[in-house]
């Protein structure tokens, strides 16, 4: 099965690994581009339901986004498919072309878990070949495929989004400034993997904190650090974390502002820590530009400190999800001494 597909990639993978020792083989187009498998490959019916799920809209307050663009295929043109770096199959166990795709993917044993509904979200990284991420979505009937899809789709999306930034680090890391890094480590405590298209700037004077970014657009990393003589961290301290991060955003990036009513706060990670997550958008307060940003607060009780990692993009024209999502992967690099 899939002969077509697998040939295809595998002659890609080796003229790519002819050309060097640490490259990997990266499937074209966009980590924000979707390729979905259903019965009939045409819009309207059952296939509207992923769609819906995919077509996400993300507001960055200048600019309305959709999280994903996708593409329908048809089941019966599956074998053709080319490598994709992210494809989700969506129908209904052992029914139709699209019903033997998914035990083909997912296997028998996995096929009766879903007819028994215990699960119906399977993911795949490195099928069927490696850069590219399958998501089954699948249930025993078409009623309750519409259910899994309508109460499952912030699932479905951050499935794909963890992938995309495990395997866009992947990717940037092949360059990395492990000089730099270990510099940032025994200076100030934290450590964080710099890939080589990235630069440092640290000259701010007496305030503690450092930025990596890339230019052109403009993105990068903030990292701040601030005594916090609280016990814990959490939303409910969202007025202090504001006011922290206005102080600092202020003095590093030109008299940066933000708006309250921008802001939303959640309970979320970084890596390997809890962390108080803040989405906002910036701008200048002299002139007329700003972009979105998320911002992630860890509590260090060891040091009886806060961190800050910012993650900010400036990208006028540009679609701003796919440069969040990039520095980001970075951001989650981040460890603290």
């Amino acid at each position: 099965m899939r002969r077509t597909r697998i040939v295809a990639a595998a002659a890609a993978l080796a003229m790519i690994l002819s050309c060097g020792r640490h490259a990997v083989f990266v499937p074209p187009g966009s980590y924000s581009e979707v390729v979905i498998v259903t019965e009939t490959g045409l819009q309207g019916g059952l296939g509207d339901e992923i769609i819906s799920v995919l077509q996400h809209p993300l507001d960055f307050y200048s600019k309305m986004e959709y999280q994903f663009k996708w593409r329908l295929v048809a089941a019966a043109d599956y074998e053709q498919e080319p490598p994709s770096k992210n494809m989700v199959i969506f129908g209904v166990v052992r029914e139709g072309g699209i019903g033997s795709i998914i035990e083909q993917i997912i296997g028998t044993d996995n096929v009766r878990k879903v007819i028994e509904g215990k699960q119906h979200i399977i993911a795949r990284v490195d099928y069927p070949v490696r850069g590219q991420l399958t998501v089954v979505v699948t249930a025993s009937t078409a009623q309750q495929l519409r259910e899994v899809a309508r109460g499952n789709g912030g699932k479905i999306r951050d499935v794909i989004e963890q992938a995309n930034r495990e395997r866009l680090r992947e990717n940037l890391l092949l360059s990395e400034d492990a000089g730099t890094a270990a510099d940032l480590k025994a200076k100030y405590g934290f450590a964080i993997r710099i890939p080589g298209e990235y630069r440092l700037n640290r000259d701010w004077g007496h305030l503690p904190g450092v930025e990596i970014f890339r230019d052109y657009p403009h993105r990068g990393i903030t990292v701040s650090w601030r005594g916090w003589s609280g016990r814990a961290l959490s939303t409910a301290d969202s007025a202090a974390l504001y006011d922290l991060r206005a102080q600092i955003m202020w003095e590093i990036h030109d008299k940066e502002v933000m708006r309250p009513e921008l802001v939303s706060w959640s309970m979320s990670t970084l890596g390997e820590y809890d962390a108080v997550r803040m989405d906002g958008y910036w701008e200048s307060s002299e002139e007329m530009y700003g972009g979105p940003f998320i911002c992630f607060f860890i509590h260090d009780r060891v040091r009886a400190r806060v961190w800050l990692v910012d993650c900010l993009v400036y990208a006028p024209g540009f679609d701003k999800n796919p440069l969040l999502r990039e520095v980001w992967s970075i951001a989650e690099t981040f460890r603290i001494d």
